[in-house]
């Protein structure tokens, strides 16, 4: 038979004795007993020596609050006071909250990361009189009744108090903290912590623990969560020394968190049970161990993963798996894994009852369940809180009295589910209602549904929680609203669903706030009247029966503008609010549909305009804008873009008048200026004549029977109608020029390697390493490598003189036109080029200088002046060599179609190009790599914003320096915000060469290394190439490596649509294969992570981005010469 009590009280451990002092009155004792040994000290970072961090002794701290203690009183604080407490995690907090309890009164902590709306309903909820901050958090606080007490990082503020304590009389049974959670009425409940609970809970867990003197705990919690008690008055009233970290916002890395444990030599530390499942990865995958300092790791406040448990017990070191909820002082169970044999399933119970303290498993009617059912968890005992602060309904609802112990006692129904295992420990089994666990937070989703029914369109709110599948078993908060009365009906789309999610991001904290909002006509039912709960799933966005359609675009503008979007994205509908760059537009596009625009509806806007204005609706505002008689509103940017316009057309008609001043000869050559881009680019490529470092290579493999005389034709019409396709240069009168000659041969070589497939990446290297001489035309040669009468390979090499990436792109369009027309006999159907280069570098000539250069120089030595940016050090291999050596190799690395999606995910969703979320990485991978926080990196840019540049063939992209900072512990969604900021100003002054830009800036120069970025990183749109032969069919169009880096390290990143193709092209002077092969794996690792979670730290890539060794290379990495 069961004993009555196994059944009441499993697990439930022996009453000790427990101190009834104050809490303030046990650390006292503490202070007097070890008053040299360090209390507190505040953890700087893994490279600051312990001789260099700030801490306090026991006698000093006891000190400090005593002070702290004399000015509450002063002020008017006393026994059941409230005091708000805005501090971050460092010594200050330690003397704040001994401070207040030493005047009699209870801490309120206060987040500086909430909003200010919550921040204020727990001021007010609470009562507080009086809040402790430091300067740097009061600016965060709302502005209130509440008076100010700063400590400053000297407490010079209590340098004149008394320093004996103030006399103050509390009991065991006196509010010591009140902690908000989450509360299903709508708002959160302030549960009312007592002296008592937190001296028991220092008792139990410092016996369960270890602590003592020379221990050293490492405090990670915010201190407006329940764990932090566990972690600071066990410590504390223990006599060991407590560490505190400050990184509840963003957990470090696990290399970063490894170095602060060595460094600070911790014995012990607590932890979300989503970071241990972080850290048993990591430790099991790179085989690191934790310092041989560390005895225990506390862990609790989710599921636990058997697998993780069994690879755990490798290190020997035991994991302390704690249960309880506030409620009951932040813990009502332990499990030692050190004390009790370790389960062969890995399963990892939440133990037995801590001291003083009754763990029962009830059923629905209040009576004990046989053992190994499952039951409901009630916690008695004498670290019970009082009950919630304001709230006696709520209180009696939740603290029952207790049927099965002395008279007047109480015991806490805590909604979670447990069973008693045969060796008496308890089996968590999940929760009873339904309250969450979301990332570590415990989660009311009717407090999310209250805050959200009292917007003014919501009629009803339903907030659910759906686990992800990835094994990882952590939650996801799904919001789903019908409007109220009077507002309209739910619509595809429907944008007061953003407007929601923004609304309830101002009041809730962060990791309450759902994922997706959904506005519903009606909850779905079922037919017994209840939730649906299956219907509900499958209309959350990515659901089944989300639509994709928003709101129709209005005749006129709206719509205009919606089709021509429809045609540039190839999308099959576009709505009046989806936003261009979530639709995965990006600046290229935004050059198109400007050109688009311009030549179809006569409306000139700016590129930039539309990464700005976002939404079609938006654009379409901004271009209908009216003054009071009815005109259009000149925009300033839009002014500047037509006078731009009107400028280049009036340099085409000049044209003829100027040529007669340039000279020209018999051959019909004319010798006219190059324009500044050229200029530099001339320069460079004399200096590297004898290698094809500025050679543009492609290629694209044709299926069909091929028409040799029509694809001869149509090579000569293009070169014909483009005047660059018949540019040479050379040097007149000691100036560099470019000869433009009437007409052309470009060459066509047709080699037959039917009976040698083998031969042709021979045959296609040798072809684009052979250099171009800009002084011998023609700088285009093309050669057709034949597989069979129905296959063949079609490889263009032309000079960067006379090409650029958008050329390559305007030569393919017009050769399919040209071709197809030619092949049927007639002319092909294309309009007179607007522009030819020559009339593109007079105008640009002429265009920068004065105010238009001034503007640009000073904006460029605003971006990169005072400081100048430091060269890059990626680890390498070799010394960098005086004299740059362009040698190089490129790797490939195919990435699954699920990461690119990740990519354009992240990209629509925070309203970005994917190729500032490519960009974001790639800064993290070089922050690491590097160990720099001011980074730079080269992009080019197709600097073509106007009409009359779009199908212009010739040298007008540029390359331009983006240079981000990275702060201290950015997240990396924070960081790529910036980054789109910085994107849009530095496309919007684009104009300026860069060779020109260093000409004016006037750089120092480092031997071997390019002047303000040595690394490129580039987006290519792959599918953008596909073009439609006549009779003939395109596989593929790619860009081919030439075997020479122009900068220490390229990384292209090709889009095709179903994959992303990273191509790292490096310097073999500076890396070794296997480091390259190591970038490329790192940054595979670093976009995983990131597109997963967003919200991490960017510091968390530093373990993913440099291991300290070689990992295993990708499978899918290919090596080209």
């Amino acid at each position: 038979m069961i004993a009555p009590q196994d059944l009441l009280n499993p697990g439930l451990s022996p009453g000790t004795s427990c101190d009834t002092a104050g809490v303030h009155d046990v650390f006292a004792r503490r202070a007097r007993e070890h008053p040299g040994t360090t209390a507190v000290a505040s953890v700087a970072g893994p490279d600051t020596a312990w001789a260099d961090t700030e801490r306090l002794t026991f006698a000093e701290l006891d000190a400090l609050a005593d002070r702290l203690a004399h000015r509450l009183t002063a002020l008017g604080v006393g026994i059941e006071s409230r005091v708000g407490i805005c501090v971050e995690p460092s010594v200050g907090l330690a003397v704040a909250i001994l401070g207040i309890m030493k005047a009699g009164a209870a801490f309120v902590p206060l987040d500086p990361d909430y909003p200010a709306a919550r921040l204020s309903h727990l001021l007010e909820h609470s009562g507080a009189a009086v809040v402790v901050a430091q300067p740097e958090t009061a600016a965060r606080l709302p502005h209130g009744d509440a008076e100010l007490l700063l400590l400053d990082a000297g407490f010079t503020e209590l340098a004149g108090e008394p320093a004996p304590p103030p006399r103050v009389e509390v009991g065991p049974d006196s509010t010591a903290c009140v902690i908000y959670t989450s509360g299903s009425t709508g708002a959160p409940k302030g549960v009312l912590i007592t002296h008592r609970g937190l001296t028991n809970l220092a008792q139990a867990a410092a016996g369960t623990f270890g602590l003592g003197p020379g221990q050293r705990f490492l405090q990670l919690a915010s201190v407006s969560f329940s764990a932090a008690l566990e972690e600071i008055f066990p410590a504390l009233l223990s006599g060991a020394t407590l560490l505190m970290a400050g990184y509840h916002r963003a957990l470090p890395t696990v290399r970063h968190f490894l170095r602060i444990l060595e460094r600070y030599e911790v014995t012990g530390f607590e932890i979300t049970t989503a970071y241990w499942h972080q850290l048993a990865d990591e430790l099991a995958e790179s085989g690191r161990r934790l310092p041989d300092t560390v005895r225990w790791v506390v862990m609790g406040g989710d599921r636990v993963r058997p697998d993780r448990v069994l690879a755990w017990r490798e290190s020997g070191i035991p994991l302390i798996h704690v249960y309880g909820p506030t409620e009951s002082t932040a813990t009502a169970t332990y499990h030692h894994s050190g004390r009790t044999a370790p389960r062969a399933d890995g399963l990892l119970p939440i133990g037995t009852a801590i001291d003083n303290t009754d763990v029962r498993l009830l059923d629905g009617d209040l009576l004990p369940v046989a053992r190994g059912d499952a039951g409901e968890v009630f916690v008695a005992g004498r670290a019970l809180a009082r009950g919630y602060h304001r709230a006696p309904g709520e209180t009696a609802a939740r603290f029952l009295p207790d049927p099965y112990g002395p008279a007047g006692t109480r015991m806490y129904r805590t909604g979670d589910l447990a069973r008693l295992l045969p060796d008496g420990q308890l089996e968590f089994l999940g929760r009873t209602d339904n309250q969450v666990k979301i990332r570590g937070f415990r989660v009311e989703p009717g407090e999310i549904e209250a805050v959200l029914q009292q917007h003014p369109a919501v009629r009803q709110a339903l907030v659910t929680v759906e686990r992800r599948e990835d094994g990882s078993e952590s939650a996801v908060l799904l919001a789903h609203v019908t409007p109220a009365p009077g507002e309209l009906p739910a619509q595809p789309d429907d944008p007061r669903a953003a407007q929601l999610h923004d609304y309830l991001t101002g009041l809730l904290p962060a990791y309450m706030v759902p994922a997706t909002v959904t506005v519903l006509d009606a909850i779905p039912l079922t037919a017994h009247g209840k939730v649906d709960f299956a219907a509900l799933s499958s209309t959350a966005p990515g659901g089944s029966d989300g639509a994709a359609a928003g709101r129709r675009a209005r005749p006129g503008t709206e719509a205009d503008l919606a089709a021509i979007w429809r045609s540039v994205l190839k999308l099959d509908h576009v709505a009046a609010d989806d936003e261009f760059l979530a639709l995965g537009g990006n600046s290229l596009q935004a050059v198109k549909i400007a050109a688009r625009l311009h030549r179809e509806l006569g409306i000139d806007i700016l590129p930039n305009d539309l990464l700005a204005s976002r939404t079609v609706a938006q654009l379409a505002a901004l271009i209908d804008g009216r003054r009071p008689d009815g005109q259009p509103t000149p925009q300033a940017a839009q002014v500047a873009k037509e006078v731009e316009i009107r400028e280049m057309a009036q340099w085409a008609r000049k044209r003829a008048a100027i040529e007669a001043s340039l000279a020209r000869y018999s051959d019909g050559r004319l010798a006219a200026p190059i324009s500044p881009a050229q200029q530099g680019l001339y320069m460079l490529s004399q200096l590297a004549r004898d290698i094809p470092l500025y050679n543009e290579a492609w290629q694209c493999r044709l299926t069909g029977p091929l028409d040799r005389g029509a694809f001869d034709r149509a090579i000569e019409e293009i070169a014909r109608r483009h005047e660059s396709l018949r540019t040479s240069f050379g040097l007149l009168g000691g100036s560099p020029v470019q000869f433009v000659a009437p007409d052309t041969d470009i060459p066509v070589r047709y080699v037959d390697v039917s009976t040698r497939p083998h031969d042709v990446p021979a045959l296609r290297e040798a072809e684009i390493r052979e250099p171009i001489d800009p002084a011998e035309p023609p700088l285009l040669r093309v050669l057709v490598l034949s597989l069979s009468p129905t296959e063949h390979i079609a490889v263009f090499t032309a000079h960067h003189l006379i090409v650029d990436f958008v050329s390559v792109d305007v030569f393919m369009d017009e050769l399919a036109a040209c071709y197809a027309a030619f092949r049927t006999d007639r002319d092909p159907d294309l309009p007179a080029p607007s522009l030819q280069y020559g009339n593109y570098a007079l105008w640009q000539r002429n265009h920068l200088r004065g105010e238009n250069l001034d503007r640009l120089v000073d904006y460029w030595r605003g971006r990169l002046a005072d400081p100048e940016p430091e060269p890059l050090d990626l680890g390498f291999d070799r010394p960098v060599p005086e004299t740059a050596d362009y040698r190089g190799r490129r790797l490939a690395v195919d990435l699954p179609a699920a990461l690119r999606e990740a990519v354009h995910t992240l990209a629509r969703r925070e309203g970005v190009t994917p190729f500032m979320v490519l960009l974001t990485c790639f800064y993290s991978l070089l922050h690491a790599r590097s160990g720099s926080d001011d980074l730079c990196v080269g992009t080019p840019v197709a600097n073509r914003g106007g009409p009359l540049t779009d199908r212009l063939i010739g040298c007008v992209s540029n390359t331009v320096v983006l240079r981000q900072q990275v702060p201290t512990g950015v997240r990396f969604r924070d960081l790529l915000a910036t980054v789109r900021d910085n994107c849009l100003g530095t496309y919007a002054h684009q104009a300026l060469p860069f060779d020109q830009l260093v000409e004016k800036l006037g750089p120092r120069r480092h031997p071997g290394r390019s002047p303000y970025f040595q690394v490129l990183l580039a987006l290519e749109d792959a599918k953008a190439l596909e073009r439609s032969f006549s009779g003939l069919t395109l596989d593929q169009n790619v860009i081919l490596p030439t075997g020479y880096a122009k900068f220490e390290l390229v990384c292209v990143v090709e889009d095709h649509g179903d994959r992303l193709e990273v191509g790292l092209t490096y310097r073999t002077s500076l890396f070794d294969e296997a480091t390259a092969r190591d970038l490329a794996s790192a940054y595979e690792r670093l976009l995983t992570q990131y597109t997963t979670d967003p919200d991490q730290p960017v510091s968390a890539g530093t373990d993913a981005a440099y291991t300290g060794g070689r990992r295993t290379p990708l499978s899918n990495t290919v090596e080209t010469q």
